[in-house]
């Protein structure tokens, strides 16, 4: 089952949370001390191993309904084996408009790139193992050039997971991470799985669960999408595991909570690789709502709501002056960005897996602003006029 995309992202995070941090005292269930760790990049990333008997595909491949759709937690009895890599002891078009009125947030500290890894969880009541992070997002802010970048990890792309395995999908690290205590958890040991795979430093981490980001859609009063191609699933996943019917018309149309998460999660009608684009479109469409319609005098609100649902490495004071970089960004300098060209489906022990050409995904992941087929019009958003409250 695919997780709901992290849609609070940089903008929904840095423009709300911190405003009230003090009046709901959730800065203790929010921000978390990072966790000092090894830069892997510069390591020699591994080729992950594709076992013999595999079944290799094409890139346009969709997964069979249904497939996928089963907890992948690993049991208990897992451990890491000989052939683990080794963890090193050394370090379509958008309306252009005006930004917003910036509020007087302290500005960025630095003018260097900084990449931000924005995790879905995929946390049920029912569960009794480690959540999975389905949905991954890595999202490059330049400040000085005012510049933002983003691309999703698909949860099936075989990786090398430090410490644990030389091939498996990258969705496993983030339970493995909780399930075997890693230093950092499941956050940290995803983020040291993109540096070795990748070669590019993840500086943050956010993560939310699916609950959280249904109160935070409501809370600031929906969001607006344009469905390009009708959307009709009838084994859309639910808390139970259990089946129902998700089904969206073409068009313009706000969501609410409960429909903006299944929007983003659906993806038997048209695969992986589409309700990653919706994952992305809805991380615009967020930061749209927040920008324009002067939801922060709701903030408090908001806060109180999604403290046990939102976590983060970044400071109070780190979201606040990405909260000013954000109002300052404009619309058509973010840009999206898609690993479908570099990736070929395959069958691997009679799982779904995605197969990486690595030499193109590297020079992708560290050369955004050099990438050809990077666009600014994923989804058509509302203009933003209103300004945002001071």
């Amino acid at each position: 089952m695919a997780a709901l995309p992290v849609t609070i992202g940089i903008w929904a995070l840095s423009v709300s949370v911190p405003v009230a941090i003090e009046a709901y005292q959730a800065a203790d269930k929010i921000f978390v001390s990072p966790v000092a760790r090894d830069s892997l990049v510069g390591t020699i990333p591994p080729t992950p191993v594709v076992p013999e008997g595999a079944i290799i595909g094409s890139a346009t491949w969709v997964p069979p309904v249904g497939a996928g759709d089963t907890p992948n937690t690993p049991a208990a009895t897992v451990t890491p084996t000989s052939t683990a890599v080794p963890r090193p002891t050394t370090p379509g078009v958008t309306p252009t408009a005006a930004p917003p009125t910036a509020t007087p947030y302290p500005k960025w500290d630095g003018d260097d790139p900084l990449h931000i890894l924005l995790l879905g969880v995929d946390t049920r009541p029912t569960d009794t193992g480690a959540p999975r992070s389905d949905t991954i997002i890595v999202v490059r802010v330049d400040p000085a050039a005012k510049r933002v970048d983003m691309f999703s990890i698909p949860r099936d792309l075989l990786v090398a997971i430090p410490g644990f395995s030389t091939g498996e999908k990258v969705n496993a690290a983030y339970p493995w991470g909780e399930l075997y205590e890693v230093e950092g958890g499941g956050p940290r040991l995803i983020m040291d799985t993109i540096e070795l795979n990748f070669g590019i430093h993840i500086d943050h981490f956010a993560t939310v669960d699916i609950a959280g980001m249904e109160r935070i859609v409501d809370t600031i009063g929906g969001v607006i999408v344009d469905v390009k191609a009708p959307l009709k699933d009838d084994q859309y996943p639910t808390y139970d595991y259990g089946y129902t019917r998700a089904f969206f018309s073409t068009g313009l149309q706000r969501l609410n909570g409960v429909q903006a998460v299944q929007y983003a999660r659906t993806r038997h009608s048209d695969g992986d690789y589409k309700r990653s684009e919706r994952q992305q479109e809805l991380l615009l469409a967020i930061r749209s709502q927040i920008l324009t319609t002067g939801i922060i005098s709701e903030l408090p609100q908001l806060i109180s709501q999604v403290g046990d649902a939102l976590r983060t490495d970044l400071s109070p004071q780190q979201a606040l002056s990405l909260a000013r970089l954000a109002q300052e960004l404009p619309r058509e300098q973010i840009y999206s960005h898609s690993l479908v060209p570099y990736t070929q489906a395959a069958i691997i022990n009679e799982g779904w897996y995605l197969v990486g050409n690595w030499e193109a995904l590297r020079w992708l992941a560290q050369n955004l602003v050099d990438d050809p087929d990077a666009t600014s019009n994923p989804a058509l958003t509302p203009t933003e006029t209103a300004p945002v409250e001071e």
